[in-house]
């Protein structure tokens, strides 16, 4: 892996981390935190996601020839320019690298998980996703975020990223990101003047695409209490089992009125389908307020397919995703509905 030069900051409190971001803002700066995301950000290609092809010329003369460089860049004035370095040529005007990197790794205050008095859960953004997997009180009270841990990369991504730092990245397959939403967290971003607290669902914009403020930082997300007779699940359907982007994501949280009884709230939401992961607005009408038996359950995953917006990609066709959205969708519901009658 190649990267390019940066100076690293260290702050010591959050407020110096964001006059960092203010004060360096027109040179180009990012946050580094767990820095799985980061690096791979950084790193330089070696040579274009598309090979140019020769179209003729003497060393190809027939001509639709699919070379590693344009055959004129060889005797071109960027490759002297560049001291014969094709990385450096290739490299795209608009992406250039920052000149500083800000590490986050003295705050401890954005580190951990708590339990607050009014029955919600703190997270802290830089807690890593491995603390997440491995919380008791989360896998008991927010499963369907341990579950999203669960399937995020592989045991060295998960010691090393960090939740904030999966969420900030706005990746539409995000795998604690679409969880976050289901369960109603709440983003806490603090900036040099001011602090505004934001539901996860409003954050992202589009791919890689937030709110964020330039001079601002997650400082931390708020799950709200779970209430009894609720349940929630997570499934992330990929081409194998770790270190892979989910061809489908889907996560779910219901609670029941009373045991056995209606749906009194519900949120569903979706990743990898969407240029942001969506909320599936249908489960008002298909779910809530109705008992959820197998046919209302089957009901709610036949519409909650209509909210998808997915598109054919190399990791599955809008086709399969579609049909796969309705599937898991299913398979979930039962599974937050049992979870929902033992959560008392």
């Amino acid at each position: 892996m190649i990267l390019p030069r940066f100076d690293v900051l260290v702050p010591d409190t959050v407020e110096r981390a964001c006059g960092m971001l203010a004060e360096n803002a027109d040179k180009g700066v990012r946050i580094l935190a767990g820095g799985t995301d980061l690096l791979v950000d950084l790193r330089s290609p070696i040579f274009r996601q598309h090979v140019p092809r020769c179209d003729g010329c003497p060393s190809h003369p027939k001509g639709s020839v699919s070379s590693t460089i344009d055959c004129s860049m060889w005797d071109s004035e960027p490759l002297m320019d560049s001291g014969g370095s094709l990385r450096d040529i290739f490299k795209a005007p608009d992406q250039s690298p920052p000149e500083f990197l800000i590490s986050l790794h003295k705050l401890d205050g954005l580190k951990g998980i708590r339990k607050l008095d009014d029955g919600s859960l703190q997270v802290g953004a830089l807690t890593t996703i491995t603390e997440i997997e491995r919380s008791g009180e989360i896998r008991e009270g927010w499963t369907a975020l341990a579950e999203g841990a669960d399937n995020l990369g592989s045991p060295l991504v998960r010691n090393r990223g960090t939740i904030g730092g999966n969420i900030v990245n706005a990746r539409p397959a995000a795998d604690t990101a679409v969880p976050t939403i289901a369960l109603a967290g709440k983003l806490n971003l603090q900036g040099v003047s001011s602090t505004r607290e934001i539901a996860s669902e409003s954050f992202p914009l589009g791919p890689g695409v937030t709110v964020i403020k330039p001079d601002e930082i997650l400082t931390s997300i708020i799950y709200p209490e779970a209430p009894p007779y609720s349940g929630s699940a997570y499934y992330k359907l990929a081409n194998r089992k770790a270190l892979e982007i989910s061809t489908v994501g889907v996560a779910v949280w219901l609670v029941l009125d009373k045991p056995g009884g209606i749906v009194a709230d519900a949120i569903i939401s979706l990743g990898a389908v969407g240029p942001t992961p969506l909320i599936a607005e249908s489960v008002k009408d298909t779910l809530i307020g109705k008992i959820p038996d197998k046919t209302t359950i089957r009901k709610t995953a036949e519409a909650v397919k209509d909210d998808a917006r997915p598109i054919d990609d190399h990791r599955g066709s809008a086709w399969y995703r579609l049909l796969m959205v309705e599937r898991i969708t299913e398979r979930l519901l039962h599974i937050a509905l049992k979870r929902a009658g033992e959560n008392r």
